[in-house]
């Protein structure tokens, strides 16, 4: 099993309308300002990526594991959320923002982030560069800054869930019969072959859009009590693809996700 590792490259496409870049796991001991693009030193020493749109506009993506930790949109608020927990030694995966898995969380595959005024877009590309083929599983752990109490999500409706509530190791299969979910205490749910649009209320008056391209699957995911320290300001709204997907030498996929604002 194999996947790509590419070296860090930075663009601006059309800087009147977007900024892009392409993340990987990169060592890097300067700074480096580029149009929209701004590489420095982070929490714990470990190298930064700040993607500019506009004055108050912004994202930062860790590039140890090509980890996005902050999106910033015109009101001044940070939509997305980082455990006070989170270890930033870039020996363990950062907890929170959105950490990618693949097959778990950690350093991974090229991931391309794209900023514009009311979206954020990632394009998450698994390569086999091996002689052999293999099979994997993925997901994009996001989360998202909340009031849990007043969170919901709509677009769930009619699909096959797989139910870790009350017991992890052995889920329930059902369906969901509810046009708004809810996150009244532990949640930890698998969602099988979901729309390419959901919509969260993140419960602080924000709306936010999540669409994707090849993510056939979804996870809502707030542990209460276990995190009490901090799950009353956050929940999980994973894109991911649960069944495996198989890749011979040389095959790439690729599953898109695009968050939008307002």
């Amino acid at each position: 099993m194999a996947s790509a590792f590419p070296t860090l490259t930075s663009s601006s496409v059309n800087p009147l309308r977007n900024r892009c870049i392409n993340t990987s796991f990169a060592s890097l001991n300067r700074e480096i300002s580029t149009s929209g693009v701004q590489i420095t030193e982070g929490v714990g020493k470990l190298p930064k990526l700040v993607l500019l749109f506009m004055v108050g506009i912004e994202a930062e993506i860790y590039l140890f594991g090509g980890c996005i930790t902050s999106w910033k949109v015109a009101n001044g608020k940070d939509l997305l959320f980082v455990r006070p927990d989170a270890v930033f030694n870039g020996q363990k995966p950062i907890s929170g923002g959105i950490p990618h898995c693949f097959p778990q969380f950690g350093p991974g595959p090229m991931q391309q982030v794209t900023l514009n005024s009311k979206s954020l877009s990632t394009k998450f590309i698994i390569t086999n560069t091996d002689k052999k083929p293999f099979s994997f599983s993925s997901a994009l752990h996001t989360y998202f800054r909340a009031s849990v109490t007043g969170a919901s999500v709509k677009g769930l409706k009619g699909c096959k869930t797989l139910n870790k509530d009350p017991d992890p190791s052995n889920p329930l299969e059902g369906k969901e019969k509810r046009e708004v979910i809810a996150f009244p205490g532990f949640v930890d749910c698998v969602y099988l072959d979901t729309p390419n649009e959901l919509h969260l209320d993140n419960g602080l008056g924000d709306k936010i859009s999540i669409k994707n391209t090849n993510w056939t699957d979804a996870v809502l995911w707030n542990l209460h009590l276990q995190m009490e320290s901090c799950y009353q300001d956050f929940v999980c709204v994973e894109n991911a693809k649960i069944g495996k997907v198989h890749l011979e030498p040389e095959q790439s996929w690729v599953a898109e996700q695009q968050l939008s604002f307002g």
